[in-house]
């Protein structure tokens, strides 16, 4: 009698969980083991090029049924409700039914979303760089032509990356719109004070109204509330001020930190239910990797590569690797024509050289470009993606060791 496959779900698709998807079906072609996607969206989004959607910038739509198409892969789309891992089972409410999928292994890449929840108002009346739901990023496509036309207002509040390269998009885009930055530490500062004075004086350039050190307490239809009271006025407000990941963890009795991300050891997998794998912004490792963990992009490719390397050599009966790794660079886009690249190998900090202007921007959509195409890579050479800092973990490791044998001495 013929043995049953391995079931193996995996829930979500962004940058971590469409690579993890497509680099384990490459892994385990020759393995008695059957895959199922399951995504709200059958179209990869790509999160780090959402302003430039809302600005009415034509976006590559990326297919994935047809990136699919050869590896093996059942795709479902459909909207996760629930998991239970009691049940092994996870319930997809899909277009026409709501559906329970039975697995033995679990790859949880649910990512992250915009936190709406936080600030009163931001839900009802602020728009977000989202892919779907109310008031995201086509509703905001919608109405910066006619708030442009009329000279209206705009406030972007939140000062990290995604605040900054939409404040200088919008602004350059739609040159009759007033744009005010408003952000509650000072403006940039998170990546030095070299590169937030090229940004600050980039978006100055750029009509773009800087208010730093100001907290919002409150959104209105018309206005933004600071702590102290004050309202700032504005025609549409885009909340930009942080993210939160879905509950869905938490709820399932999943150990989980403060912000509801799945705790994982080093090869992956939930410390509380070790035949759940977590990847992406919706994982948190409890030991550190060789270098700081921060929900981006270039993160989640990593821990979506490397949850599909521990998976794959556990069901070969291998002894999968710790997570490691190094960052390696980070651009922020300054309108269509600006960018500032930097080098932040290997702990995240930057570094010079700085990369600005045209070859700032080109160096920055290269890299764009490429977290997009990994999976199509990766389909076509599997194992292909390979990431600095490999030995970073057991360096930390013996770190870590020789402090606790001097503190213990001591």
């Amino acid at each position: 009698m013929a043995k049953s496959k391995t079931q193996i779900v995996v829930i979500g698709a962004g940058y971590a969980g469409l690579l993890a998807t497509v680099r384990l079906a490459g892994k385990l072609r020759k393995q008695n083991a059957a895959i199922t996607l399951v995504n709200a969206t059958d179209i990869f989004v790509e999160r780090l090029r959402l302003h430039q959607f809302a600005a009415n910038q034509t976006i590559p739509q990326r297919s994935i049924p047809q990136l699919l198409q050869g590896t093996g892969v059942t795709f479902t789309q459909g909207f996760v409700a629930c998991i239970e891992p009691a049940a092994r089972d996870v319930v997809v409410e899909t277009k026409n039914e709501t559906r329970r999928i039975a697995y033995e292994y679990l790859v949880y890449a649910l990512g992250s979303t915009i936190d709406r929840e936080r600030v009163t108002g931001v839900r009802e009346n602020a728009y977000t760089l989202a892919p779907y739901g109310e008031r995201d990023a086509m509703a905001l496509r919608r109405v910066l032509p006619a708030l442009n036309e009329k000279g209206g207002i705009l406030v972007v509040c939140g000062g990290g990356a995604t605040g900054i390269e939409a404040a200088a998009e919008f602004a350059e885009a739609f040159p009759k719109l007033q744009v005010k930055l408003i952000t509650r530490s000072e403006f940039g500062m998170f990546l030095g004070k070299s590169v937030a004075e090229y940004m600050r004086a980039t978006l100055t350039h750029l009509g773009v109204t800087i208010q730093d050190r100001t907290t919002v307490a409150q959104v209105f239809k018309d206005s933004v509330q600071t702590v102290n009271g004050a309202r700032i006025p504005c025609d549409a407000c885009l909340w930009a001020g942080g993210f939160a990941v879905p509950s869905i963890a938490r709820d399932a009795g999943l150990q989980v930190n403060e912000r509801g991300q799945i705790l994982i050891d080093p090869f992956m997998r939930s410390i509380s239910h070790p035949e759940i794998y977590a990847v992406g912004d919706a994982a948190s490792p409890v030991e550190l990797p060789g270098a700081p963990v921060r929900m981006s992009a270039f993160t989640a490719v990593i821990l979506g590569a490397h949850g599909a390397d521990s998976l794959s050599a556990t069901l070969q009966n291998k002894t999968p690797a710790p997570l490691s790794f190094a960052y390696m660079g980070q651009g922020i886009a300054l309108g269509r024509h600006n960018a500032i690249g930097f080098n932040n190998y290997p702990d995240d900090k930057p570094n010079r050289p700085y990369f600005t202007g045209r070859a700032g921007y080109e160096i920055r959509e290269w890299f764009v470009r490429f977290l997009a195409d990994l999976p199509q890579i990766e389909k076509r050479v599997p194992g292909f993606f390979y990431w600095l800092g490999k030995s970073r973990y057991a360096a930390a490791k013996r770190r870590a060791q020789k402090n606790s044998r001097l503190n213990a001495s001591a």
